[in-house]
């Protein structure tokens, strides 16, 4: 057996780093997808009303069925998405984008909201995700009760989910 040369060793650990990788990102989208539909079980959530957005798409509302096609790593180390929120009153139809970054480590994965809340969840089963369902049922429910007014007042300042003109003016349309 001839000893391996270390150009080979090197495409060894190339090929062993990329698996690696592969596993974790393959790890991150489950979890992702857990808390999703984790979310959509725990509010009552139409499945058919959530949608995936890369983050800082060009246009608004670029929504994709798949989490896959909407998910990035960024350099801070955190998966990064948006999970697009669809209701319905009968009379309109209308959505929200709340921005969601995850990072598993060894023992628990840190999940961060609005880019200011973070929970450290050592397994996606329903009571660990609990709070922050809550969280973003609060903040949804706060951009609505509270967006007009926040927004004459402050330009939206002390929402989560920000408001703009637009989607007020969308809200009026109907």
């Amino acid at each position: 057996m001839t000893p391996q040369s270390r150009y080979q060793e090197l495409c060894k650990s190339f090929g062993e780093a990329r698996a690696s990788f592969a596993a974790y990102r393959s790890e991150c989208l489950f979890f992702a997808a857990t808390l999703v539909r984790s979310f959509t079980d725990y509010s009552g959530w139409a499945r058919e009303n959530v949608g995936y957005e890369p983050l800082g798409a060009t246009e608004p509302d670029q929504s994709s069925p798949r989490l896959e096609d909407s998910v990035h790593l960024d350099e801070d180390g955190f998966w990064h998405f948006g999970l697009r929120l669809i209701l319905e009153d009968g009379k309109a139809r209308g959505g929200i984008l709340v921005r969601v970054r995850l990072k598993k480590l060894d023992t628990r994965t840190i999940v961060s909201l609005f880019g200011t809340e973070d929970y450290e969840v050592p397994a996606p089963t329903p009571e660990a995700l609990q709070p922050i369902h809550e969280a973003i049922l609060s903040a949804a429910k706060r951009h609505y009760a509270y967006g007009l007014r926040l927004f004459l007042e402050n330009g939206g300042r002390g929402l989560k989910i920000p408001i703009t003109a637009d989607q007020l003016s969308a809200l009026a349309r109907g």
